[in-house]
């Protein structure tokens, strides 16, 4: 009998497989490369201030980090100094011996300067480029231990000390120096430490008429504050700097002449872990971020004494 039609079939192909060899398998794509855990870092002096210093503030723009003022042993301090490739030198002066100012860099260019104070606090923002310092704002209110924010072609200044009252604004600082009221903290703060990271701004510690605080805040431009965690112990002014695609937190006063040496990394989705320890306890210095993975401590309290040194802290990573 001659064979029904599906067996013809199933054996035509049967014979066309033969001849040519296994179908061949579909192309496997690469598994998605997971990211790096930060389990730890090395840590490494570079550089020496030429004067101990606390209560000062750096920014990096094109890779090179610049230094402004802070409280010496003798005082507030008019220097900036510039760190590039482990070489620090002399940049220029401020108008005056500011501590306690902060720095971040302008979208179109340039490092913006604000605030701070001697013994009062102060009103003026600066613009610095080729080594100069140049009038650029003034402040609705003086404001000394604040923090400055980059982010959407801005500078976020967040909260600060008027010299009585502590300052629960959040302030925006456009390109062309224009500023307007961008938020508002739960709580007047000083010395909280900063950071964006994906599009928001996040907020560690800081100390409020209430004392010392351990409050984590999320900040949204648009929204107000969100609270998203706590820090193991309270502190203020610890040095934070965002990079490598999460939040690095170093040290802290946790009370007068207290200081912390414990380090921790932030990210969103896995809150904050402990990476190591420094050498010994650190606050009220200046953290910034050089790429790959480096970030640069200067300056600061060291239990009570005031430090000079300056430190490349590298992530360390594992699968």
């Amino acid at each position: 009998m001659p064979k029904s039609r599906p067996l013809a079939l199933a054996a035509a192909l049967a014979l066309l497989l033969g001849a040519c060899g296994q179908a061949p398998a579909p192309k496997s794509r690469p598994a998605p490369r997971r990211p790096k855990v930060v389990t730890g870092f090395t840590l490494r002096q570079i550089a020496t201030l030429p004067v101990p210093a606390e209560g000062l503030a750096a920014a990096v723009e094109g890779g090179v980090v610049t230094i402004f003022g802070g409280l010496g042993p003798q005082g507030s301090l008019a220097s900036i100094y510039r760190l590039h490739g482990g070489t620090l030198a002399a940049a220029g002066q401020l108008p005056l011996p500011i501590h306690d100012l902060a720095a971040a860099p302008l979208p179109a260019g340039g490092l913006l300067v604000a605030g701070g104070g001697q013994v009062a606090s102060f009103d003026h923002v600066y613009r610095y480029r080729a080594g100069q310092m140049e009038p650029f704002a003034v402040l609705p209110t003086p404001r000394s231990d604040l923090a400055a924010v980059p982010l959407d072609k801005a500078v976020y200044l967040i909260g600060g000390y008027t010299g009585s009252s502590f300052l629960a604004t959040i302030l925006r600082v456009d390109a062309d120096g224009r500023i307007t009221t961008a938020g508002q903290l739960p709580l007047g703060l000083r010395y909280v430490g900063a950071a964006a990271l994906g599009g928001r701004i996040y907020l560690f510690g800081g100390l409020a008429v209430q004392g010392y605080q351990a409050a984590i805040y999320r900040f949204t431009p648009g929204r107000g504050p969100l609270r998203v965690g706590r820090l193991p112990v309270a502190v203020r002014a610890p040095l934070v700097a965002a990079g490598g695609g999460g939040i690095l937190l170093a040290g802290g006063e946790s009370a007068p002449g207290q200081d912390q040496a414990v380090v921790y990394w932030y990210t969103p989705g896995a809150g904050l872990r402990s990476i190591g320890k420094l050498p010994a306890p650190l606050a009220l210095g200046a953290a910034v971020y050089l790429g790959h993975d480096r970030f640069v401590l200067i300056g600061g309290e060291d239990g009570g004494e005031i430090a000079q040194g300056v430190f490349l802290l590298t992530l360390q990573r594992r699968p």
